[in-house]
Order: C-alpha cells, then structure tokens, then sequence
C-alpha cells in the first residue's frame, strides 16, 4: 500500500514538472521567436535610432542591384542644386535595361531625372545625374565611395551609379539600412521614394513620360513611405523598404528573396506588434560645444532627427541616453555639420545614436591685428565724428 501511495506521487510530481517545463519552453519560444523569411540576407531597424531589431546575414556582401539608386539620389540631393537642368549625353542615352528612354541632346531637371531614378528605376537617369553632378560617370562613383566610408558603409563598394551587375559592386543589408536612414533624413528625398506616381516631360512627344513607382509595399502595406525595389539576376529580387505607424518608423531591408513583399511585411509586423516609438526628452543646456577662434564662443547643437527609440513596455523605464561632444571645435564651423551624438543606453548598453548637428554657422575671429585696427578707427569715429 504504502509502495502504491509512493509510486502515485512519483507520477503526479512527474506530471507536474512536466506540465511546468513545457509552458516554460513555450514562453521562451514566444519571447524569442522571430519570422522565418525567404531572403538571404535582411535586417530590421529602427530610424530614429538606429537600433537593430532583427538581422540574418545583414554583413554577408551581396549584390544590390538597384539598391544602388540610393547612394545616387542621396549625393543628387546633397549637391544642393535640385533644379539644375541637365544636358542628355549620348552614353546617359545608351545605359540600357530599365529606362526611361532618355535621348541624346534632351534636357531635363535634376528634380525630375531623380523622380524617374527613385519610381521607375531608370538607369539612364542614374548615367545622366551622375555626369551633372562629378563631370563623369566615374568621378561620381568615386564620390560614392567616399561617402560610403564617411558614413561608415565598411562593407559597401560601388562601380557605377544604377546597379548593373559589375565586378566588385558589392554592399550588405546592413550598410543599406544605415545608408537609407541617412538618406531619409532629408525631406526631399522621404517625399520622391513616397511618390506613387507622377509625369515628367518628353520632348518631341505628344505626351509626357509617365512614372509609376515599382515600389509594391507602398500599395499593399499599412503605413508604407518608401523606399526602393532592384533586381538583377544575380542579386535576386531586393528591397529596402520604410513604414511608420505612430512615432515609430522602420527600415526593413530584404536581399534575394523570392517572397521580397511578403518577408518584408512579416518583419514590420513583428516589430510594429512587438514595440513602440519612445520619445526621449533632452536637456538642452548640454548640447552646445565650445568653439576655439571663432566669432562665438560656443554654438548650439540640434538632434539630426526626433529622437524616437523602439521599445517593448517593459524597457522604457531602463532607458538612458548620454551626450557625447568634444571638449571644443575650431572655427570656422558650418551650419549642418556633426558635432557629436546621442547616445542611447538601455541597461546601459548602447542600441542606437542619433548626430548632433551645428545650429548655426561660427566664422573665424578676425587676427589680433585686424581688431586693432578695428578698435581704433571706431574710437577716432566717436571722437571726432
């Protein structure tokens, strides 16, 4: 009897710790699951700041295709000079594949060329801005280069302006997330790859060039703003994708998949279900920076964007965010340029950082000698009038 009661209650304990142990293991498995996608590369991340929310392969170097494009409208814009009109040259003319049919001799804006490269994925487009920008072609896949490394693209490498498959044209997931947060920070920019569709002229034509934006997501997902579509077919199918719904903004990026649209919408949807877009309030009497020699003292920083973190809940109260600026600058200062960060903690670990950016230009102070000068005559000018 008493073996029985003994072997009775081996069971149930048995039962129970088995019963405990399985709801475990499906809590953790909810926790930690992620999507299970088709691409061989992506990376979720979130804009504001830069927090990496989910990666597979994200540093495996890969072909972009037309990714590409995004390098090329982001220099278009920063060249500052939007509505230059661009002469057609004969080789803008001849790029091949996906185009708008640009003919030789033809003259356009920058604004609509940088239209027709961002909707209709057009590489005669890509040819002609990049000559109205560097003189050359390859001049201007050199000033992609660099900007790749002053943004600290370390695995990203262009060979033309479009994304034609070309020996040693090469990026990651990774590098296009950071490249397209960058890019997104201009207004111009968040309005062309939002654009669904729009005209743009044609000479000699009875009717003017329609743009239709391949970007799909922009039709089919709730709170769509961009970005863009390539394809070759060595990079596969490839998106950038960009969706806000609140605060929060996401940048999702998916390489050679079959299923691009449908892994791109599975990684918003975790993300959009899982956090929310978290304000941080700065103090603002520490962003401003000491300026050496110039004609003010120190100058005042701005945040290169809101400074909206993605958080689950329970992780909002174990933020904490630090400034980082150097001790002083020396003049002169230009009014844009970074002049230290953000940096955001959780548990106080960094996840994500936002520039910090010059509100105002600083000159030079003029020589010692110049403000004798200076001095003197003022005073002559109140004594004897």
């Amino acid at each position: 009897m008493l073996w029985r009661r003994a072997t009775c209650f081996f069971i149930v304990i048995i039962v129970v710790m088995f019963n405990v142990t399985a709801g475990i293991r499906h809590v953790e498995a909810t926790d930690s699951s992620l999507p299970e996608i088709q691409g061989k590369a992506a990376i979720l991340i979130d804009e504001g700041s830069g927090r990496v929310l989910y990666q597979k392969n994200a540093n495996r170097r890969m072909s972009p295709a037309s990714l590409t494009k995004i390098m090329t409208a982001l220099l278009v814009i920063e060249d500052d000079d939007i509505d230059q009109r661009v002469h057609i040259s004969k080789r803008a003319a001849e790029t091949g594949e996906s185009s708008i049919w640009l003919e030789a001799g033809e003259t356009l804006s920058r604004r609509e060329l940088l239209y027709a490269l961002m909707l209709s994925s057009a590489n005669d487009a890509a040819v002609a801005l990049a000559e109205s920008v560097s003189g050359t072609q390859e001049k201007f896949v050199q000033k992609m280069n660099t900007r790749a490394r002053q943004l600290g693209l370390k695995n990203t490498h262009f060979c033309n302006p479009h994304g034609l498959e070309a020996p040693g044209h090469y990026t990651t997931a990774y590098d296009l997330a950071f490249l397209t947060r960058q890019a997104m920070t201009d207004p111009l920019f968040q309005k062309v790859v939002a654009t669904r569709a729009m005209e743009i002229p044609w000479a000699g034509h009875p009717w003017n060039r329609q743009l239709f934006n391949k970007n799909r997501l922009l039709y089919r997902y709730r709170g769509a703003i961009g970005v863009k579509t390539g394809y070759t077919k060595r990079a596969g199918n490839c998106l950038v994708g960009a969706a806000q719904r609140g605060p929060l903004k996401l940048i999702v990026v998916v390489l050679n998949s079959s299923q691009v649209y449908e892994d791109a919408e599975k990684l918003l949807d975790y993300a959009f279900v899982r956090y929310q877009g978290y304000a941080i309030k700065l103090d603002e009497k520490h962003l401003k920076v000491n300026v050496k020699g110039g004609r003010s003292r120190d100058v005042r920083l701005n945040p290169e964007r809101d400074v909206v973190v993605a958080v689950t809940p329970s992780e909002k109260k174990l933020l904490t965010y630090r400034v980082s600026v150097p001790g002083s600058v020396r003049a002169p200062v230009k009014r844009g340029a970074a002049l230290g960060s953000i940096r955001i903690l959780l548990k106080g670990k960094e996840i994500g950082s936002v520039n910090l950016l010059a509100r105002s230009e600083v000159g030079r102070r003029p020589p010692l000698w110049i403000r004798l000068v200076a001095g003197i005559r003022l005073l002559f000018h109140r004594i004897f009038g």
